[in-house]
């Protein structure tokens, strides 16, 4: 008559999660059977913006229009690639509060993060905890940019050893991110770092 207690398979199941999410935000690669997979900041074809031509965000010296200029160069960089947006932007945690600074003395009320949104084609600014310090990415959201394949959904596996009298229970999903380009190598995932 006790419930069962949930707080083991919650904590499973955000350790998926925060492995998908290094599977997208992290250099790690994967190789099997002739085939690789890349995440955001390693593919290949993405494209290269410096960060330090900018400014690291995370300091106050560097301004909110210094700011808004490198989201600017990145949405440039993917135009050149031939990916017209809709764009999320992706920063890392130490990015989240900065951004929530006014953008400037003569526009008070006036965040960074709003200043960002009101660019054409930027949709969302979404902070990712395993993204490295000094990285963002702005990534088209588009299929033909990036897609999930998903062989199965996150779900709960239980069996039984010992005969009957213990139960066991996993975790597991089966997906990974397909990142991808056209036939000229243009993609478009923008990387600045």
């Amino acid at each position: 008559g006790n419930p069962l207690d949930t707080t083991s398979a919650e904590r499973a199941a955000r350790k998926v999660a925060q492995k998908l999410e290094d599977m997208l935000f992290t250099s790690t690669t994967y190789a099997f059977g002739g085939g690789t997979i890349y995440s955001y900041v390693n593919y290949p074809d993405r494209n290269l913006v410096t960060l330090s031509t900018y400014g690291d965000w995370a300091t106050t010296t560097t301004t909110g229009a210094k700011i808004l200029e490198s989201v600017l160069a990145m949405k440039q960089a993917s135009i050149n690639k031939y990916h017209y947006g809709p764009w999320v932007l992706y920063i890392p945690t130490g990015y989240e509060t900065r951004l929530d600074n006014d953008y400037d003395t003569t526009t008070p009320g006036t965040t960074i993060r709003e200043r960002i949104l009101k660019i054409a084609g930027i949709q969302d600014i979404k902070v990712v905890d395993r993204l490295a310090a000094a990285n963002v990415l702005l990534v088209q959201t588009t299929s033909d940019v990036v897609r999930i394949v998903r062989g199965m959904g996150m779900q709960n596996v239980e069996w039984q050893t010992e005969g009957q009298f213990v139960n066991k229970y996993k975790v597991l999903t089966i997906q990974v991110p397909q990142i991808r380009s056209d036939q000229d190598g243009n993609c478009g995932i923008v990387h600045m770092s």
